[in-house]
C-alpha cells in the first residue's frame, strides 16, 4: 500500500491503479483499496468507475467516513442522488463532525440545492476547521450568490493562494473585476 500511496503523490496514476488492483487480486475485500481506486479513477475523470469503487468501500466498510463523504461529494458535483448524497456526507459528519471536507460538501449540497442560508454557515465553519483551496472557492461562490462581491473576491484569491494552478477561479476572479 506504501507504493500505491506513492506513485498517487507522484501523480503516477496509473502505476497506482495497478498496485491497488493487484492488492485486491490478494485481498478482495480491503475497502481501502477500493477507496484509493475510486479516488485514482476520479482523479482520470472516470466518475463511473470512481463511484463502483467508493460503492465497493462502502459496502466493505459502511462507517468509512472518508469514503461515505468522497461518494455523497461526487454525487453532488454531479447533481445527481443529491438525497443519497446528503445521507452519506451526513453520516460520515456523524463520525467525524469536525472534518472540514465533511462540512464543506454539506455546505455545497445545500449550495447546489438553493439553500444559500444553510450554504453559507455550513461553509464558513468548513473554512472555519480547514484552510482548503476548495472551501474558499464554493465559499466565493456562495457569497456570489448573496450579492456580496467583496467577499466573494476574498474567497477566490485566498483559494489562489492556496492553489495558483486553478483556472476555473481565476476566471471567476476575471469576470468579477
Amino acid at each position: 500500500k506504501s507504493l500505491a500511496a506513492l506513485y498517487i503523490r507522484q501523480k503516477k496514476l496509473k502505476e497506482a491503479e495497478n498496485t491497488y488492483r493487484l492488492i485486491l487480486d490478494l485481498s478482495p475485500s480491503d475497502a481501502e483499496a477500493h477507496f484509493y481506486l475510486g479516488n485514482i479513477y476520479d482523479e482520470s475523470k472516470n466518475r463511473q468507475k470512481a463511484e463502483q469503487e467508493l460503492k465497493k468501500a462502502i459496502e466493505l466498510k459502511p462507517d468509512y467516513a472518508e469514503a461515505l463523504n468522497y461518494l455523497g461529494y461526487l454525487y453532488v458535483e454531479e447533481n445527481k442522488n443529491l438525497e443519497q448524497a446528503q445521507a452519506m456526507i451526513r453520516k460520515a459528519l456523524e463520525i467525524e463532525p469536525d472534518n472540514g471536507a465533511y462540512v464543506d460538501s454539506l455546505g455545497w449540497l445545500y449550495f447546489k440545492q438553493g439553500k444559500i442560508k444553510e450554504a453559507m454557515k455550513e461553509l464558513e465553519r468548513a473554512g472555519l476547521l480547514l484552510e482548503d483551496p476548495v472551501i474558499y472557492d464554493h465559499l466565493g461562490d456562495a457569497y456570489l450568490k448573496t450579492g456580496d462581491t467583496e467577499k466573494a473576491k476574498l474567497n477566490w484569491q485566498k483559494s489562489l493562494e492556496l492553489d495558483p494552478k486553478q483556472d476555473k477561479v481565476k476566471k471567476k476572479l476575471d469576470a468579477i473585476y
